[in-house]
């Protein structure tokens, strides 16, 4: 085995074999093979060195992702075993599955006289039923729960008094529980000196606060970091340190995390007393009192610029790389594809030029279609099979404009209007000449197309004629046309059945369940107001299922409205003017209405006002999701023939890109509305050069 991988993936050793194999491989067919072999031999080398280089660094990435992983590992199990704390890990059924050297010495026991017991033998039994009460409630709910209980009189702690906090890891179902002795209150303000101690040695920041989240007390760390002093701390909430880096909401979602979680950690942006940003990582943690009310907050924090800073460079650097990587595999993807190409081109050219005349001749008397070659006076020089069939002359028999200006078989005078195409195109006031024609043969009659054009050449002049027969396309397009007419009737229909049905269920929702719920919410006030004095908490319970009641009255009202706003029972006026206020409101952009005369809802049927109120609805709909604009005119107007309707807004607009995507379903639904009325629909700019502008028409009379 050769030293490269007898020692390990080594990137340089590995290049420099390979360029050596590589010189070697040139030298021993450099004297057998072509250029354009020993190019392609050398590009065939050079993405087997990329290829492995590639696979260097990936070797090496995941060689350090996994350094960093065992390196994490052994820190995490060290710091659990030698931490100050207590730790204990317990099973569902409260065993005891894990515990550091500090729980060792709370309980005076080895780990082996302690794993695989329940932790309860260690707790007074007055006190074991509410630590049992208290592991299901942190199993159930997976919220933080606290916990102050004696322990065992016989235990060697002589029933000292613990505070246990514990957590659930779900992913392992154990519970996770810090134990802390309490002790008598020499040993409480013993254990408070360690931790003033410790508060003031460690190099993380700690600040706490009380209930109102004012600032109580700050470690020399807190100013070392900040740069504030203690006296300019307290007093004061956490909050100037941010100075308007973060917004209201992630402060909110970190106090609603606190409420929810019972903890909160993460990152944020804070600035120093000189101004200057820096990142930090924040835990904040509350301090409970026995009955459950919150006393004070705790937040440790640390400085991790330096790190955020390694990290993006770090980021950059393998973007970099894997750009560099990219950029030199397409370039070398481009050289072969043009390295094949030029060998497929020479290839084609030598092929072509062995069989030019062979293939000439033969693809003429083979084609399908109708070929002739005609001079300059019009007179036949070739024809193949297929055309002297057809008209059931032979080549030379016939002159063949004589016989495009006599013969009765061309239908509609089209044998004349060939024949003056082609006498064009030998003049050169052409150069190519095309007809659809009809030609009457046994069989019945038959579409072709006849397209003439000259032979470039060195020679005489030659002029082409070639026939296709179109008679299945004349077929194909008259049926399309009649599918897509039948298309355009269905979805008419469909739209027509799809509002009835709409009709049907908003009705349906207001009359059973809107009903429904207002003898629901009237029954629930009434039982609101018998409970108001007499039972405060079942008040306060019947007042979140009314406020329910509502919220579901609210949704069940918009449902209704969303099938089928009831202002189209009014007119179409009215329901745009709903459809507009109802825009405002949820969108906040302004949007106006401009009816031009409003006798043109007298002159509008039923089924084109329900087309406009949905168009009007579908482009609100866009203008809000998409245009990023702030004003949106709707210009609602008719003349003697038709309705106009234009929709602008001042958005970002529109470019036929994104008309031609096959998701704009609702541009498409509009396009079929209107032309399924007979109507036109055009999408542009406003006068103004920006946003969007959606103009149609639609006839007043539909087409029959």
């Amino acid at each position: 085995m050769n030293d490269a991988f007898d020692s390990g993936i080594n990137s340089m050793k590995l290049r420099e074999q390979a360029e050596q194999l590589a010189a070697e491989q040139l030298v021993s067919v450099a004297s057998s093979l072509s250029s354009e072999e020993m190019m392609r031999q050398l590009h065939e080398l050079q993405v087997s060195q990329i290829e492995l280089e590639m696979q260097n660094v990936a070797l090496a990435e995941l060689e350090q992702l996994k350094n960093a992983f065992e390196s994490s590992r052994d820190l995490y199990s060290q710091l659990y075993e030698q931490a100050p704390v207590s730790y204990f890990s317990l099973n569902r059924e409260g065993v005891i599955t894990r515990a550091n050297v500090a729980a060792c010495g709370l309980l005076q026991r080895d780990k082996e006289q302690m794993l695989a017991r329940p932790f309860e033998q260690f707790i007074a039994p007055q006190a074991q039923g509410a630590f049992r009460r208290f592991l299901d409630a942190v199993f159930d709910s997976g919220v933080r729960q606290v916990l102050e209980a004696p322990l065992f009189q016989n235990a060697p702690v002589d029933g000292g008094v613990v505070r246990i906090e514990a957590n659930v890891d779900r992913a392992t179902a154990t519970a996770r529980m810090l134990v802390t002795d309490l002790g008598d209150g020499l040993a409480r303000d013993s254990a408070l000196r360690r931790a003033f101690v410790i508060l003031d040695t460690i190099r993380e920041g700690v600040m706490v606060t009380d209930s109102d989240n004012l600032i109580i007390s700050v470690n020399p760390a807190f100013t070392t970091i900040t740069g504030y002093l203690a006296e300019e701390a307290i007093g004061r909430n956490p909050s100037f340190l941010g100075g308007g880096t973060h917004p209201p909401q992630f402060y909110a979602s970190m106090w609603q995390s606190l409420r929810q979680e019972g903890s909160w950690f993460g990152e944020l942006v804070n600035r120093r007393k000189n101004g200057e940003r820096f990142v930090e990582s924040l835990s904040i943690t509350p301090m409970r009192t026995s009955d459950g009310a919150t006393s004070h907050f705790v937040g440790v924090f640390s400085d991790i610029t330096e790190r955020k800073l390694a990290e993006a460079a770090v980021r950059e650097l393998h973007r970099e790389l894997d750009q560099r990587v990219i950029d030199r595999t397409a370039e070398l993807v481009r050289a072969n594809q043009h390295l094949q190409l030029e060998v497929h081109q020479r290839e084609q050219a030598q092929v072509a030029l062995r069989d030019a005349e062979r293939f000439f001749h033969s693809t003429i008397d083979s084609l399908t279609d109708r070929v002739l070659v005609l001079d300059e006076a019009g007179k036949i020089v070739h024809a193949n099979q297929a055309c002297m069939a057809f008209t059931g002359h032979a080549a030379r028999e016939v002159q063949y404009l004589q016989f495009c200006e006599t013969d009765p078989r061309w239908q509609r005078k089209s044998g004349q209007e060939l024949a003056s195409g082609i006498r064009a195109v030998i003049a050169g006031r052409a150069d190519i000449f095309t007809l659809e024609y009809e030609f009457a043969t046994p069989a019945g009659a038959r579409w072709s197309q006849a397209r003439v054009s000259r032979f470039l050449g060195d020679g005489p002049l030659r002029v082409v004629v070639a026939h296709t027969d179109i008679t299945e396309r004349k077929l194909m397009d008259g049926a399309l046309r009649q599918s897509h007419a039948q298309l355009r009737q269905l979805a008419l229909h469909l739209e027509t059945a799809k509002e009835d049905e709409r009709k049907r269920i908003s009705r349906d929702i207001h009359d059973e369940l809107g009903q429904n719920l207002l003898a629901l919410r009237i029954d629930i006030s009434m039982l609101s107001a018998r409970t108001e004095g007499s039972h405060p908490r079942l008040h306060g319970r019947v007042g979140s299922v009314l406020s329910n009641v509502d919220t579901t009255i609210k949704s069940v009202r918009g449902i209704m409205n969303e099938l089928r706003p009831m202002a189209l029972d009014l007119g179409l006026q009215a329901a745009i003017e709903w459809q507009v206020g109802d825009f405002r409101k949820r969108s906040g952009i302004s949007c106006q209405l401009r009816i031009g005369d409003e006798a043109l809802f007298a002159a509008i049927g039923s089924q084109v006002e329900i087309v406009l109120f949905r168009i009007v609805q579908e482009a609100l709909s866009n203008v809000m999701r998409h245009s990023q604009a702030s004003t949106v005119e709707i210009e609602l107007s008719f003349d003697a023939w038709a309705i106009h309707l234009v929709i602008s807004d001042n958005g970002v607009g529109i470019t036929p890109q994104q008309q031609r995507k096959s998701q704009c379903f609702g541009l498409i639904g509009i396009a079929e509305r209107v032309t399924a009325l007979g109507g036109q629909f055009v999408i542009g700019a406003p006068a103004s050069g920006s946003g969007c502008r959606l103009s149609l028409q639609i006839p007043l009379r539909p087409p029959a």
